[in-house]
C-alpha cells in the first residue's frame, strides 16, 4: 500500500496507554508507518501536560486508561480545558468490543477508533485519512476556536469550493453557526439541502433545532421524536428531546429520555447532571444520590470536578435517612473545591439550612438562611452558584420572598436554571392560592384556636407515621387536616410550619408537595 510519506514524516504522535509494553509495540507499528515524531504518556497527567507543552497532531490513546482513567474521560478533559484543539486528532485504540462501548465512543466524537490488533498498514492508512481532514477543516477549527462565526462561515465556503470530499463536515459546521447567529431561514435552507440527498439524523435534528429556535416547540418534538424512532442509536436526539421536555416542566418524560440514552451509552457527565438533578427535583432523592456518586467517580482527580456535583449528590443525602456519614464524607470532600471562594460561606449556610429544615428544626433552618442572605449581600460581584443554591435553599425553608429575589437576580444575568423557574412559578401561584383563601376565611368568623391545637397536635401524629414509610390512605388524612386548619387559620404560623413538614415528607417519599389550600364552604 503507498503512503503519503510527507505527510507521515511530520506528523508529531503522543501514546497514550498504561501498559509500557502495548505503548512500545504501538510505537513500533507507527515506526513501520513511517512516523518519526513519537512521544509516550503513561497516565491521563502526563498526557495532559505533554499536550500542553506542545500540541501534537494525533493522539493515540488506549480505552482503557489505567484505574479509573479512559480514553473518552481524558478527551472530555483535553476538550473541555482547550488543551487539544480540534485541529489535533484523537484517536481511540481498544480491545473494546461490546456495543455499549463503541457506542460511547462514537458519541463523545473522537476521530476514529481502532480495534486492536492491528497491522502497521491499517494504522497508517486510518492516521494519513484522519490528519487529512484535520488540515483540510483547519482554517475552519480555528475560527471557532476563536469564537468568529462569520469567520467560521467564510471558511466553510472555502471548503465547500476548494475541498468538494470534506462539504457534509463543512455543511454541518456552517448550519450551526447560522443557527448561533439566528440565521435561521438560512440554516434551515443547508438541513432540508442535505435531507433531500441524504438520511443522515445530524441533518434532520439540525432542521428540528431550527424549529425550537423559531418556538416551534411542539413541532420539534415531533420531529425528534420521529428521528429517534428511525436512528435509535443517534444519542444527540435523546438529549435534545430530554432538553425540550425538562424545558417545559415534563420531568417525567425527560427522564425517560435521557435515562434511555444513559442505557446505551453510560458515559456521558452532562447527561448524568441532568439525570441526577431532575431526581432530585422529582423527590427521588435515593436515584439522584446514585447518579450523582456516579458522575463523582467518574470526575475524581481531574479537571472536569466541580464543587456543583458535590453539591447536588450532598442535597440528595440530607433528604435520606441513614445518610450521616456520608453526607459528612462528601461535605469534606468538597471544602477543597472551595478553597479561596467567597461563596464558601453562603453555601455553607445555604446548606446547613437545608439540613435544619429536614431535621425539623425551622429556628435553625430560619438562622441559617438569614446568615447565607447577609454573606451573599456582602459578595462583591454575583456568583451563580452560590445565588442558585441559596434560591434553592430559601424555597425549601419557606422564604419564597428572598428566593424570588435571587431568581430575579439570576434571570437578569441570564443564568438562572430551569428548575429554579419552575420553583418560582409554582411559588407564585401558591402566594395567589393563599391569599386568596386568606381573604375567604377572614370575612367569617375568628378560628376555634382550642380546634386548631388538636387538629395539629393530630396531624403531628399522622406525619410521623408516615415519615418512615408512605401510606397513601394516612397521606389523605394529612392533607384533608391541613386544608381544614388552613381554611380556619391560613396565617397562623403553626399551620405554616405543618405544611412545610408534610411536603418535606412527602417529597422525601417522592411524592408532589400539598399546595395551602381552604376548604369551600360547600365542603363537608
Amino acid at each position: 500500500m503507498f503512503l503519503p510519506t510527507e505527510v507521515l514524516d511530520k506528523m508529531r504522535v503522543v501514546i497514550a496507554d498504561a501498559n509500557q509494553v502495548v505503548r512500545t509495540w504501538v510505537r513500533t507499528q507507527l515506526s513501520q508507518a513511517g512516523v518519526k515524531h513519537v512521544a509516550m504518556a503513561g497516565t491521563s497527567a502526563d498526557l495532559l501536560r505533554q499536550c500542553s507543552a506542545v500540541t501534537p497532531d494525533v493522539v493515540l490513546c488506549d480505552y482503557n486508561f489505567g484505574e479509573k482513567q479512559d480514553g473518552l474521560r481524558v478527551l472530555e478533559e483535553l476538550r473541555l480545558n482547550d488543551i487539544l484543539p480540534l485541529s489535533s486528532v484523537f484517536m481511540i485504540v481498544t480491545g473494546e468490543r461490546v456495543r455499549k462501548r463503541v457506542v460511547s465512543a462514537a458519541e463523545f466524537a473522537p476521530d476514529d477508533y481502532l480495534l486492536k490488533p492491528f497491522t502497521s498498514g491499517q494504522l497508517g492508512e486510518r492516521l494519513v485519512k484522519a490528519v487529512e481532514k484535520k488540515h483540510a477543516l483547519k482554517s475552519i477549527y480555528e475560527q471557532m476556536a476563536a469564537r468568529n462565526l462569520e469567520g467560521v462561515l467564510v471558511e466553510c465556503d472555502r471548503v465547500l469550493s476548494s475541498v468538494p470530499r470534506y462539504s457534509m463536515d463543512a455543511l454541518r459546521i456552517r448550519a450551526e453557526a447560522l443557527i448561533a447567529l439566528t440565521r435561521l431561514d438560512e440554516a434551515a435552507e443547508i438541513y432540508k439541502a442535505v435531507m433531500a440527498r441524504n438520511t443522515v439524523p445530524w441533518a434532520r435534528i439540525g432542521y428540528a433545532m431550527v424549529l425550537r429556535e423559531r418556538g416551534e416547540t411542539s413541532e420539534a418534538v415531533r420531529h425528534a421524536a420521529e428521528i429517534n424512532q428511525e436512528f435509535p442509536e443517534f444519542m444527540g436526539v435523546y438529549d435534545f428531546l430530554g432538553e425540550l421536555h425538562e424545558k417545559a416542566g415534563e420531568l417525567d418524560q425527560a427522564r425517560s429520555y435521557y435515562e434511555r440514552a444513559d442505557s446505551i451509552a453510560p458515559d456521558n457527565l452532562r447527561r448524568l447532571r441532568n439525570i441526577g438533578e431532575i431526581c432530585l427535583e422529582a423527590g427521588d432523592a435515593e436515584e439522584a444520590a446514585k447518579v450523582m456518586r456516579r458522575v463523582l467517580e467518574r470526575t475524581e482527580g481531574t479537571s472536569l470536578a466541580s464543587a456543583e456535583d458535590h453539591l447536588t449528590l450532598i442535597k440528595s443525602l440530607i433528604e435520606l435517612p441513614d445518610a450521616g456519614s456520608e453526607l459528612n464524607q462528601r461535605l469534606n470532600e468538597m471544602k477543597p473545591l472551595l478553597q479561596g471562594s467567597a461563596s464558601a460561606t453562603v453555601l455553607a449556610d445555604a446548606l446547613e439550612a437545608r439540613v435544619k429544615a429536614q431535621q425539623g428544626d425551622e429556628n435553625g433552618a430560619r438562622a441559617a438562611i438569614e446568615r447565607a442572605l447577609k454573606a451573599h449581600s456582602e459578595l462583591q460581584k454575583q456568583d451563580a452558584l452560590a445565588t442558585t443554591e441559596l434560591a434553592d435553599a430559601c424555597f425549601r425553608t419557606n422564604n419564597d420572598e428572598a428566593a424570588t429575589g435571587l431568581v430575579e437576580q439570576l434571570e437578569a444575568s441570564g443564568t438562572a436554571p430551569n428548575r429554579l423557574k419552575r420553583q418560582n412559578a409554582r411559588s407564585a401561584r401558591e402566594r395567589a392560592q393563599a391569599a386568596a383563601a386568606q381573604l375567604e376565611a377572614e370575612t367569617g368568623s375568628g378560628p376555634d384556636l382550642d380546634h386548631i391545637e388538636a387538629e395539629l397536635s393530630r396531624l403531628a401524629d399522622v406525619i410521623k407515621r408516615l415519615d418512615p414509610k408512605w401510606n397513601d390512605a394516612l397521606a389523605e388524612e394529612a392533607r384533608n387536616i391541613l386544608i381544614d386548619v388552613f381554611t380556619l387559620a391560613p396565617r397562623e404560623r403553626r399551620v405554616i410550619d405543618a405544611h412545610i413538614h408534610y411536603n418535606r415528607v412527602a417529597q422525601k417519599h417522592g411524592y408532589d408537595r400539598h399546595k395551602p389550600t381552604a376548604r369551600s364552604s360547600g365542603e363537608d
